[in-house]
């Protein structure tokens, strides 16, 4: 089996209320005895999604044609080494790379007629603990976020991640510049203490900082939540800032989670020796797909932290976090969007994992490879570049 041809997908949405705009880039890889493989470049929002897709088709023709598909870990290799700025990617060259990994462990899947769980040695549990995202978009007032967060535990789930700050009095999207200012200080502390009255004590939250603050005022707002017992606290400080990171979590005595930034094997173990993290977030369409984030997984677990893969992208990637968080020992818990109100990007696939969640959790996959399909009717209406 060879590869034969490679193609990139891109779906473009309209702006979200909030502001934000996305765009999923899904990667298609062929090959020449007819199986294909799909992986997703871990970048559907802000600025450099299209500096990947072009990435992925240089890959294609310098790296990826004519090669043997299984050997997932030469070409992971070669893609990495045999490229100048492979040695220290990025987000950009990583997410192309990462993108064009998935698509290979997913044609590995379809052609042993295993799901690539299987592949990665099996099973370690039978089924996932979800946290529930994106269920605040919108929301203004404390009482909004209460009533919210009570349809997100009506729906099954034990846990939510929310970011306190992205919305403005108004409901609008805003951003903390490094320093938190007193009246969204008063909001966001007014928000998380609704949420934990209105779900109850052993309901877990996740804040989510989103790297926008600095020390000082990740510190001042984490001791004045920490009796309400959050489950982690997320991107606390710049995001390269492993003794930042520290810092805050030995102040305010909150687990501090992180990594959706990073896209190296190397910039984890900066962390993890600098013990910053106590729950590891890697993006699979970022560091590495499923050959890279299964390393940063066994490196994690050699210094007792645990593993959540970022998600908040397209079906695809949810495919693969599921695939990835079912292999590996030292799961925590996994990130999902349940719903995408604002677009149909779920329908890119023929069975999306945010469809099949049972009681907050999500049952073990048993179709081969990542267990989706394209829509090719979808399709037809997304931008597409071939190599």
């Amino acid at each position: 089996m060879k590869i034969s041809a490679l193609r990139v997908h891109r779906a473009a949405f309209q702006p979200m209320g909030e502001g934000a705009q996305h765009a999923v880039l899904i990667v298609e890889v062929d090959t020449d005895e007819g199986v294909s493989g799909v992986g997703e470049i871990g970048l559907a929002y802000g600025t450099g999604g299209r500096g990947a897709a072009q990435i992925v088709l240089d890959l294609a023709r310098e790296k990826l044609i004519g090669q043997d598909p299984f050997r997932t870990e030469a070409l992971s290799d070669a893609m990495r080494r045999g490229t100048f700025w492979g040695h220290v990617p990025g987000p950009i060259l990583g997410a192309a790379m990462s993108a064009v990994d998935e698509a290979l462990w997913d044609i590995k899947g379809k052609a042993l007629g295993q799901p690539v769980h299987v592949l990665l040695g099996g099973a370690c549990r039978d089924r996932l603990r979800l946290y529930c995202n994106g269920w605040y978009r919108a929301l203004a007032k404390p009482e909004q976020y209460a009533e919210a967060v009570q349809g997100v535990q009506a729906r099954g789930y034990g846990a939510a991640k929310f970011d306190p700050m992205k919305l403005g009095p108004d409901g609008r999207g805003v951003k903390v510049n490094r320093h938190l200012a007193r009246a969204m200080e008063e909001l966001a502390v007014a928000r998380v203490e609704a949420v934990r009255a209105a779900a109850g004590p052993e309901f877990d939250i996740i804040l989510e900082l989103h790297g926008n603050m600095w020390p000082m005022d990740s510190i001042r707002f984490g001791r004045r939540v920490a009796h309400l017992r959050p489950f982690a606290m997320e991107e606390v400080a710049d995001a390269e800032d492993a003794h930042a990171a520290r810092e805050v979590g030995e102040r305010t005595g909150i687990a501090i989670a992180g990594g959706e930034r990073l896209s190296t094997l190397g910039d984890f173990r900066r962390f993890f020796e600098a013990r910053a993290f106590a729950l590891a977030q890697p993006d699979m369409g970022i560091a590495g797909g499923f050959t890279g984030v299964r390393a940063i997984a066994a490196l994690a677990a050699a210094h007792g932290v645990y593993i959540q893969p970022h998600n908040c992208g397209g079906p695809i990637s949810t495919a693969a976090c599921v695939h990835l968080s079912f292999s590996i020992p030292n799961f925590l818990i996994q990130e999902i969007f349940p719903v995408w109100p604002e677009d149909e990007r779920l329908d890119l696939v023929d069975a999306p994992y945010e469809t099949q969640v049972v009681e907050g959790h999500m049952p073990l996959p048993t179709r081969p490879g990542l267990g989706v399909e394209l829509n090719r009717d979808y399709l037809r209406r997304c931008e597409t570049l071939e190599a």
